[in-house]
């Protein structure tokens, strides 16, 4: 596979491995973490609290899931192709993520 997948400031990227060239971007939902997860030639992404289906050929979107009831929160997309360490990584890098979020929300809330 040539391509790449990119979550990133409510889009999903893809770009060419060989090149660095972006052949499609979808954009989603508002929100300041998108997560990606391809398989079977489609990407998953999360982002804004719906869970989203695209085409890796193209980015259109096949369908989307407003997640009711569940939130906003981060979230870790896995399935059964995935180890534990792949998914221990994620986790990782979302609360490393969230705090810095805390944190930046909680200095700027102080200095008003």
């Amino acid at each position: 596979m040539d391509k790449l997948f990119l979550g990133i400031s409510n889009h999903v990227v893809c770009v060419s491995k060989k090149t660095g060239e972006q052949l499609w971007k979808t954009k989603l939902r508002s929100s300041a973490i998108t997560n990606v997860y391809y398989e079977a030639e489609n990407v998953f992404a999360y982002s804004g609290g719906h869970l989203f289906c695209l085409a890796a050929s193209d980015g259109s979107i096949a369908w989307e899931n407003p997640l009711k009831g569940l939130g906003y929160g981060t979230c870790i997309i896995a399935s059964e192709h995935q180890n534990v360490p792949v998914i221990s990584s994620q986790v990782a890098a979302q609360q490393a993520i969230a705090a810095t979020t805390i944190a930046a929300t909680s200095a700027s809330s102080s200095s008003s």
